[in-house]
């Protein structure tokens, strides 16, 4: 009979004995917990039957926790595949799974592991599928992501015989298994009947978990047509209560072990012990302790675990997160409560304060409330007590600032706003806020901006050393609120009418105070009163209206036309024959006028007029050229004696036509 060699990983991960992590480390596995489904069914001593002598079945088993694939593990159990070998089928498949507990797959030549994605599985097939790739005798294989079969992607190893000799395996008979997984090496390796089959290199965390570290674990099986009774048993393994344990000086505890029920174990030291041979014992150490219990288990291996004993007072310990004082960033403080013992420890906590009903019996807890707390450490019903005090303090320091500016208003005269922000507090943070597209520039960061965007403007201030923060806002205002300027009109100018007030000018809104000017480059306007200006003169006027209040401004002008076509007949012109100037108002001045027209302006259409007066013995006294005059019988301020007078006028006419004329005669002037 030939045999495999078992290469030198394997026996590495041989050397591996029992570190189960599978969470059996420190439960009793009768307390294990494992989900069923399908048509799998629990036998009794930690056997499960996932399928019976019918077709179309499929059983699943699951273990209730997951593994962790950071660490090492080994797995000894027993498969039994039926006593029907020529028309028995399908097997059993061993499976690390993320789906979840109620994984079921589907019946047939799939061996129940169909669906699982993803997933690592170690095939025990007891029926040939060629189109899988399956060997004519009872065979293992290392699948994948739900798949049986051998060929890549989801093929990764084999399939080899299950037997090393070939052998079948639908014998009737339970035969041992053992599974390996080593992560430093990432090898998996597979043993059936004592024997080493099959070992791969498989990053089960990376290539098949995408990272995943925890991962459930447990058998699939199922029937088609063909059918047999086919079972999983867990081997008995040692498992310890604990690795580490701890007792109170001059105390005592009891170390368990189970596994092999029938088994003789052996305790090496037997120091303090009752039973050095005995799955339970009782231990009185006066010392710290470290024991090695020891059976031979599964195919005649030695399987031992270790325990050590700590002897020592308890002493409580805390920690808080992020520390102990409540602020505005932490207003939560986290408590977790430890001692110097591994396990067996009870905490509680309360707090010393009156107004206080915080109560805890966790060893993890929280408070939002300061003041003084106390935590209490009790280790095996009162046999080891410590307490300790502590308190929580409250820091909500709160720094302050305001906002200003000494133009709150953008309008026409201020379109720039200079914001200013106080604030108490050197070690002071400073986040500011504006409206959506603000436009600024800072002249003093954080502490002085421009601005030229209306709207709310926040600050928020906030104490570094705990996170309080308060808010000061400013709200910059708008008003480019623009006059509506109204200019007038004006009458068109003729010779009839060589001025002319220029009407309705106006403007609003009526609750701004407006300062109105007027303008022109050409013509002559006596804008006295803004709102009822009189044109001298044809052109065009132009009216600014300012807003006192915001320093908006408009404009409008108005054209005043002359008469192009306007004219006049001067040849009636005349000089009256008595003027009185003495004060009553009537005929006071020797005035050039019209007699077919006598109450039009005639002096204003005269654009050149030279005007002679003599006395009675044809002496001038008076003179006067270019300017229109209207003589009021004084010479050099000085009134003349009453008596007969003598003119000569000399005049040009533009009204129309240019008119030139001369007029001589005399007049009384009476005073």
């Amino acid at each position: 009979m030939q045999h495999s060699t078992i290469p030198s990983h394997a026996r590495s991960l041989l050397r591996l004995i029992f570190m189960i992590i599978l969470a059996f480390y420190s439960v009793e596995i009768t307390a294990q917990i494992y989900f069923l489904n399908g048509t799998a069914t629990a036998s009794g001593g930690d056997c499960y039957q996932l399928t019976t002598n019918q077709g179309a079945q499929n059983g699943t088993v699951w273990y209730g926790e997951q593994i962790d694939l950071n660490f090492p593990f080994e797995l000894a159990f027993s498969m039994n595949f039926g006593t029907i070998d020529e028309t028995g089928a399908d097997g059993m498949v061993f499976v690390l799974q993320n789906v979840g507990t109620d994984a079921l797959g589907e019946t047939g030549g799939a061996l129940g592991f169909s669906g699982f994605d993803p997933s690592f599985g170690i095939e025990f097939d007891t029926w040939k599928n060629g189109e899988y790739g399956d060997l004519i005798t009872d065979h293992i294989g290392f699948v994948s992501d739900g798949s049986v079969d051998h060929a890549p992607p989801t093929g990764l190893a084999g399939p080899v015989d299950a037997n090393i000799d070939g052998l079948n395996i639908e014998d009737g008979e339970d035969h041992p298994v053992r599974i390996t997984w080593d992560p430093n090496t990432s090898i998996v390796a597979v043993y059936f009947d004592c024997e080493f089959r099959l070992a791969q290199e498989v990053d089960l965390i990376e290539d098949i978990f995408d990272g995943q570290t925890s991962v459930y674990w447990g058998f699939t099986g199922s029937t088609g047509g063909s059918f047999n009774v086919q079972s999983v048993c867990l081997a008995p393994n040692i498992i310890a209560t604990e690795p580490l344990v701890a007792v109170c000086p001059g105390s005592n505890l009891e170390l368990n072990v189970s596994g092999a029920p029938n088994a003789n174990y052996t305790w090496e030291p037997t120091d303090f012990l009752e039973d050095p041979n005995a799955a339970t014992t009782l231990c009185t150490p006066d010392s710290s302790i470290t024991y090695v219990v020891s059976y031979e288990g599964f195919c005649n291996t030695t399987v031992s675990d270790t325990i050590e004993v700590i002897v020592e007072e308890l002493e409580a310990e805390f920690t808080t997160d992020p520390n102990n004082v409540l602020t505005c960033s932490s207003p939560v403080v986290s408590l977790q409560a430890t001692s110097n013992f591994p396990s067996g420890v009870e905490f509680s906590w309360g707090s010393n304060d009156a107004n206080n009903n915080f109560q805890s019996d966790q060893s993890s807890t929280s408070t939002d409330e300061a003041g003084s707390y106390w935590l209490i450490a009790n280790f095996n019903d009162g046999t080891c007590i410590d307490s300790l005090d502590f308190v929580i303090a409250l820091d909500t320091l709160t720094y302050q600032s305001s906002l200003s500016s000494d133009f709150p208003t953008l309008n026409c005269a201020t379109d720039t706003v200079l914001i200013q922000l106080i604030a108490n507090g050197d070690d002071a943070l400073f986040e500011w806020s504006g409206p959506d597209g603000a436009d600024y520039v800072w002249t003093n960061e954080p502490f002085e901006l421009l601005t030229t965007t209306p709207g709310t403007w926040e600050v928020s201030t906030t104490n570094p050393g705990n996170g309080c923060t308060s808010t000061a806002q400013i709200i910059l205002d708008e008003d480019f609120t623009y006059p509506q300027v109204e200019a007038g009109y004006a009458d068109t100018l003729t010779c009839s009418n060589p001025t002319s007030p220029i009407y309705e000018v106006g403007a609003t809104p009526v609750d701004y105070t407006p300062q109105l000017s007027w303008a022109w480059e050409q013509g002559a306007l006596n804008s006295l009163d803004p709102y009822a200006p009189i044109a001298l003169a044809p052109g065009t006027y132009f009216l600014t209206v300012l807003l006192t209040e915001n320093g908006c401004s408009a404009q409008d002008s108005v054209i005043v036309f002359q008469d192009p076509e306007a004219t006049i007949d001067a040849s009636s012109a005349r000089f009256p024959n008595v003027i009185s100037p003495n004060g009553d108002g009537s005929n006071e001045r020797l005035t050039l006028y019209l007699e077919e027209f006598p109450e039009f302006p005639l002096l204003s259409i005269v654009q050149d007029f030279k005007l002679s007066i003599f006395n009675r013995w044809g002496n001038l006294i008076y003179s006067s050229q270019g300017k229109t005059v209207e003589w009021d019988g004084r010479v050099n301020d000085d009134d003349v004696a009453a008596g007969f007078y003598y003119y000569k006028a000399d005049y040009l006419i533009v009204c129309g036509d240019e008119q030139r004329g001369s007029l001589t005669g005399g007049f009384e002037l009476f005073r």
